[in-house]
């Protein structure tokens, strides 16, 4: 969302905070080195830096202090991270999209005052994913034997069972195996937001809103999930991150 303004420079995004704490100028470079400052209307901050007027390309370099200033927010309390690209109408263009929003933006600092996100993605560690499902699952092997079996070549329609059948043995060990690893890490969070797969090995992808005090608990409760799995699993965690998958952010304007 990009909300360009009426003047040569608008006032690029980064979060929106508490009206508390946060010095004059903040110790992180933005976009194209920009320096990053607050902007409040008393009650909300909204943390900016100055670039030009027209949209800004998702490169590389931009992302990276996008993410770079976030994450240099973290240590000033909650936070309500901006998706990429927000560009705000002036000073006062600002505090007029902190006031008309205060009651959402208030509400959800409130949901993430204190907390932090951190990620889990588990993983099949194996050289080919349909050659270990036929391993591991009789129905799948009796159904591909069957149709390679007979000596002759299976027909397309045959083909397209056999994979819908995977697709429903894959996607039914994913549910079951995500709810064992949600069951053992709810003790030590607030909400588990499970997203979808990016790739055929991927078993699940969770973001898990934690306490800022404890991402210990949190990296031990993983460890526990893992003594669950044999070998043929990985399991990667990561964080801790601003509340990028807990921020629903549709600012009235």
């Amino acid at each position: 969302m990009a909300v360009q303004t009426e003047t040569g420079v608008g006032r690029y995004l980064y979060a929106i905070m508490a009206d508390a704490g946060l010095p004059e100028r903040i110790a992180a470079e933005g976009i194209d080195g920009g320096a990053v400052y607050p902007i409040s209307d008393g009650h909300l901050t909204a943390v900016v830096s100055d670039v030009p007027n027209r949209p800004i390309r998702p490169e590389r370099r931009h992302m990276a202090a996008h993410h770079h200033v976030q994450r240099a927010l973290m240590p000033f309390g909650g936070m309500l991270p901006m998706a990429f690209g927000v560009i705000g109408d002036g000073d006062e263009g600002i505090r007029r999209m902190l006031a008309v929003n205060r009651s959402a933006l208030t509400s959800q600092l409130r949901r993430v005052a204190g907390k932090v996100e951190m990620s889990l993605r588990v993983t099949w560690k194996v050289p080919n994913i349909f050659e270990y499902f036929v391993r591991t699952h009789p129905e799948l092997r009796r159904y591909r034997d069957r149709l390679f079996g007979g000596g002759g070549e299976p027909s397309e329609e045959a083909k397209i069972e056999l994979g819908r059948l995977f697709d429903r043995t894959r996607s039914a060990d994913r549910a079951a195996l995500t709810d064992l690893v949600t069951g053992v890490l709810e003790p030590v969070c607030f909400e588990i937001e499970v997203n979808p797969p990016r790739s055929e090995d991927d078993v699940m992808r969770l973001a898990c809103l934690v306490g800022g005090e404890d991402q210990q608990r949190f990296e031990e409760r993983v460890f526990e999930a893992a003594k669950h799995f044999d070998d043929n699993y990985s399991f990667d965690y990561g964080g801790p991150w601003p509340p990028y998958s807990f921020v629903d952010l549709s600012l009235e304007l």
